[in-house]
């Protein structure tokens, strides 16, 4: 096995002149591929030309990228850190390559936002409406979508900022140092059934009843399946086991509508439902924690004013928001 190059002896003999957007292409076909071979044969290029850039990518970084078996290549510990920037990057480059032509066609700027169902029912409509009404021609790409596949989006350089919350493996994880976030506001959460169900007339009902209670939730280790359960933990209870796992929060509804299970909903959807006549909402002893939903943006993205100007929005459309429960 061939030692790593030495490491620089300081961050100013790192060649940033040298390294180029291959390279970061290199190192992603690496991963998915496994073998330089099929990596070249997607880059278009000789196996000993990639073999060459991937020397290049080792002596720019000062540490071994990839270990070489039978099998094919691996990347290294050290390749995988610098992959997780790298892809960022990319998402970053393909982003700047599609507003250029944006800008080319329509003269307009593009805004990618991510947003939980929750704050797509006003919060979002109203900041949208603040935005849209400032000087500049944009265009604005809106991704529903859950916790964690909204954070992992923001994470990979794929959405510009997230109306919603950090997935909790994120917030806890080293990469949570390059998000910065404000508070939104906070809604509470409540349980619902089908119009007519058996709990439904029933008054304060007791966490023993839910516990026997057949259970629509959100799969684990989600942050508001977390709270639930512990609401049963903390007394001493084992948590209902769902019969059914869902992340969709309309879906779940639509579900529960049909069937005898329960289910958490935000007040502001259950809301919704109840006065259609499709669900009702149950009065508990315990109430259940509430969902804090915030704005969220990579820190790099602060030098970007139309990211900014959409937190701005938010903020203001956010102001003075209140739940009764």
């Amino acid at each position: 096995m061939t030692s790593p190059p030495r490491l620089p002896r300081s961050a100013r003999e790192f060649a940033y002149g040298h390294l180029k957007l291959r390279h970061l292409q290199l190192l992603g076909l690496l991963h998915r591929e496994g073998s330089i071979t099929r990596a070249a044969h997607a880059m278009h290029l000789t196996q000993p030309a990639v073999s060459a850039m991937l020397r290049e990518l080792e002596s720019i970084f000062g540490v071994r990228m990839v270990d070489r078996s039978r099998q094919g290549v691996t990347l290294t510990a050290a390749a995988f850190a610098a992959l997780r920037r790298f892809s960022t990057a990319i998402a970053e480059v393909d982003a700047a390559h599609g507003e250029a032509l944006l800008a080319e066609r329509h003269a307009r700027r593009r805004l990618r936002v991510g947003s939980l169902t929750l704050a797509m029912l006003d919060l979002v409509p109203a900041a949208m409406g603040g935005f849209m009404a400032g000087p500049d021609a944009v265009q604005v790409e809106i991704t529903e979508g859950t916790v964690d596949g909204l954070s992992g989006q923001l994470l990979r350089g794929e959405l510009d900022i997230v109306v919603g919350r950090l997935d909790l493996a994120v917030s806890r994880s080293p990469e949570a140092v390059q998000f910065s976030q404000v508070e939104l506001f906070d809604e509470p959460r409540c349980v619902v059934a089908r119009a007519g169900h058996p709990l439904a007339g029933k008054r304060s009902i007791g966490m023993g009843t839910l516990a026997r209670s057949g259970w629509i939730l959100p799969p684990a280790p989600s942050s508001s399946r977390l709270a639930f359960d512990e609401l049963f933990l903390l007394r001493g209870m084992p948590p209902p086991v769902p019969v059914i796992e869902s992340a969709s929060v309309h879906s779940n509804l639509d579900l529960i509508a049909r069937t005898d299970l329960l289910g958490l909903a935000p007040l502001a959807l259950a809301r919704r439902h109840v006065a259609s006549g499709t669900l009702h909402r149950l009065s508990c002893a315990t109430p259940l924690p509430g969902m804090s939903i915030a704005a969220i943006w990579r820190r790099t993205s602060e030098l970007d004013p139309l990211t900014m100007r959409f937190r701005d929005a938010l903020v203001a459309a956010s102001a003075g928001r209140s739940r009764r429960v």
